[in-house]
């Protein structure tokens, strides 16, 4: 099995030999990927294809496509969202205005259709390039109508949109993801095993992303104190939050939802709202969906890769940014 870190390596490899132009194009959408990030979405299709037998170097390519159409999905998240820092460096538009940028974005979504085109086990079984390009546009297109929810949500929060927008906006590409380490082994039968997986797996993770937007450290996640208070979002941790708290501190949260507001009124605000347990409650909601996951891959042979899908379930509930 091929370590974690091998394996981010070669994507970003790959993927600096395809944005290494002297264009300002390329620079623009290589910006957000030199700036780091988890590389879920490679890994998954890796972890996938090793676990029903493959080798990870034979797979390179085709899991560079999925965090290049991750990458071409947040520089048109952040333009359409107007924010100003992602991954701890100025957004793509802040740097090279938005034309650029959304320019930026067109290219990673073309370019991760390349990586897939040149992988050479999936090009060299026609079925099976047929299907992980099939699933990754469906999924694609299930990520723009999960923005179009996104800014035009609701005037209320809603659990059944909330969650109709993550499994779109997040947990789409996960499954994308999956699903082409199966397709690529061609062993078929695994596909709702990869399907729910990448369901769970996505939920749960966008709702520990969701928590992170209130409480997260801002050295950790890069966004300001009580980020998404600020922007207005209608999370499920946001209404538990108010759910929660006694009127006053609802008061206050409401008073500053969606609006401007300093530094230290929305410290004060987190901190009231980390006292009140919101962090363990809304952790309990994201482990039902990580077991749903782990759950899911009960019958893939046991194997280290099939360790690794699971860790990286643990990892999403764990993690600080």
């Amino acid at each position: 099995m091929m370590q974690h870190a091998e394996i981010i390596n070669r994507v970003d490899s790959f993927i600096n030999g395809l944005l290494n132009e002297k264009m300002d194009v390329y620079r623009a959408s290589a910006h957000l990927i030199s700036a780091g990030g988890k590389r879920l979405r490679p890994l998954l299709a890796v972890r996938f294809y090793e676990s029903l037998g493959g080798r990870a170097e034979d797979i390179i390519e085709a899991a560079a496509a999925a965090e290049l159409i991750h990458s071409f999905t947040l520089v048109h998240d952040d333009i359409m969202d107007n924010d100003d820092y992602r991954r701890g460096v100025p957004t793509v538009h802040k740097v090279y205005g938005t034309a650029k940028a959304i320019l930026a974005g067109d290219l990673l979504f073309a370019e991760g259709y390349r990586a897939l085109s040149m992988s050479q086990v999936l090009s060299s079984h026609p079925d099976r390039f047929l299907r992980s390009s099939r699933v990754l546009t469906e999924n694609v297109v299930l990520i723009c109508e999960g923005q179009d929810m996104d800014i035009t949500p609701p005037k209320e929060f809603n659990e059944d949109f909330y969650y109709g927008l993550i499994r779109r906006k997040t947990s789409a590409l996960f499954i994308a993801s999956a699903l082409i380490g199966v397709y690529a082994s061609g062993k078929n039968e695994y596909e709702n095993a990869a399907r729910k997986y990448g369901d769970g797996l996505g939920i749960a993770f966008q709702i520990v992303d969701d928590l992170l937007g209130i409480v997260g450290d801002t050295k950790e996640t890069g966004k300001p104190v009580g980020s998404d208070i600020r922007e207005g979002k209608r999370t499920l941790p946001i209404s538990i939050a108010i759910n929660m708290a006694d009127k006053e501190l609802r008061e206050m949260i409401l008073g500053v939802y969606g609006k401007p507001s300093s530094d230290k009124v929305m410290e004060e605000i987190v901190e009231r709202i980390k006292s009140m347990d919101l962090e363990e409650h809304v952790l309990n909601v994201a482990r039902g969906y990580a077991q749903s996951a782990i759950d899911a891959i009960e019958k893939i042979p046991e194997s280290d890769s099939k360790r690794s899908l699971e860790e990286l379930v643990e990892l999403a509930i764990r993690r600080k940014k």
